[in-house]
């Protein structure tokens, strides 16, 4: 990618986001009915600064443990003033009052932090707001998608690829430094690509013959786990993350799909059509028997995640009805739980919270990226249709 290239989609992405950022975002709640274990408070946000008090809601606006109403009928009061170029200081009152300084690399991620400050004090609970997310996105539901990453609030958007073909399934690595996609750039097969964020430079990391797909970090980030066809079927491989080390860890004649580390980085979750239709499974990353996840839910399980805070908790979409939702499992329960309601939803993944998934909807041909609060169903878009298609999502929480 040349660098003018690359500017170009950078200006066209910012485009996009300075469009975004003029709307108000109609935050549509899907409640089915909220959950005694979870505390709901009753908030007022405040801001000098017109920006920082739209973003500071359209934040909690995203989190199902408040409802935003007005100082006099709250039980905590969050406010937020600029105090620098890149730092806000957040102030919470409710009985006590606490204040804190936070800074970022701009002031909406200096905002973010504030805002997760926020959420620790009160809830006792990690925020997510400062994350960063990468996803696959066109500007209709037709064109060739690129990858692009953003803050929670789509204030800071930005275009990683030019290549001008489908650029899909992109994965952080822990550190939030690089990203794993799947791309047909020049050679016109499913290639997996790593891109350095620090330097914008990219580099080939499977290129076999056949599709290489998939490229999810182990959470330490030594591995990578892929699905490549290069002996003629669809395996689970791993390797180490600088590109060394490749090792195939299924021989079945079924096809397997979206591997996904546990916590810990010991066993493996993906999805398999063995038993004729996709269902989940797990296995050691070391390899080993695969071992069905009786999720007793849909004919059609795919696209599992693991719980980044408990390893008993899966996140996966399901076949219902006309369409797909998405699901949660408990190995401790034997129990699954659909999550979200509505619109056809896919490939969720859980944020650094355990507790919430960011996903996507289908609004015809546009995909449209949502959070899910799996304790009380609420969601809540982070984006408008009109931004364009953003499917594909992974989210990491590494603010710096």
């Amino acid at each position: 990618m040349t660098r003018k290239a690359f500017i170009g989609i950078l200006l066209a992405a910012a485009g996009c986001a300075s469009a975004l950022a003029q709307q108000d975002i109609n935050i549509r709640i899907v409640d089915k009915g909220q959950r005694l274990n979870v505390p709901v408070y009753r908030v007022a946000v405040t801001s000098d600064n017109p920006a920082l008090l739209t973003s500071a809601k359209r934040a909690f606006g995203l989190h199902g443990s408040y409802v935003l109403t007005t100082p006099e009928k709250a039980q905590f009061t969050f406010s937020f003033t600029q105090a620098g170029a890149s730092a806000v200081k957040v102030s919470i009152r409710g009985g006590t009052v606490y204040e804190q300084l936070c800074t970022g690399e701009n002031l909406t991620a200096a905002l973010m932090k504030a805002c997760d400050v926020a959420v620790l004090r009160t809830l006792k609970t990690p925020g997510f707001f400062a994350g960063k997310i990468v996803f696959s996105y066109s500007r209709g539901g037709d064109e060739n998608s690129e990858i692009c990453v953003s803050d929670m609030v789509f204030k800071n958007v930005r275009a990683i690829t030019n290549d001008k073909s489908d650029s899909l399934m992109p994965h952080f690595s822990p550190d939030g430094r690089k990203v794993m996609y799947t791309g047909y750039y020049r050679s016109g097969f499913m290639d997996l690509f790593q891109i350095n964020l620090d330097t914008n430079s990219r580099r080939a990391f499977a290129s076999y013959k056949g599709s290489n797909t998939g490229g999810e970090f182990s959470p330490d980030g030594s591995k990578v786990a892929m699905i490549l066809t290069a002996t003629g079927n669809a395996e689970i491989w791993t390797a180490n993350a600088d590109g060394s080390g490749f090792r195939r860890l299924t021989r079945t004649p079924a096809t397997e799909s979206t591997a996904s580390f546990s916590p810990d980085g010991s066993k493996i979750l993906f999805a398999s059509d063995t038993r004729g239709s996709p269902q989940i499974y797990t296995m050691p990353s070391t390899g080993g028997t695969p071992r069905v996840v009786r999720t007793n839910i849909s004919r059609y399980c795919s696209e599992p995640t693991w719980n980044p805070k408990d390893p008993n908790k899966i996140a996966f979409t399901i076949a219902q009805g006309r369409g797909f939702q998405v699901a949660v499992y408990d190995f401790s329960k034997g129990v699954s739980e659909v999550v979200s309601a509505g619109e056809s939803t896919s490939t969720p993944k859980w944020l650094n919270d355990g507790r919430h998934i960011i996903c996507a909807k289908a609004k015809g041909k546009i995909r449209q990226l949502y959070i899910i609060d799996t304790e009380t169903k609420r969601q809540a878009p982070l984006h408008t249709t009109s931004f364009g298609s953003a499917k594909e999502p992974d989210f990491v929480y590494n603010p710096r």
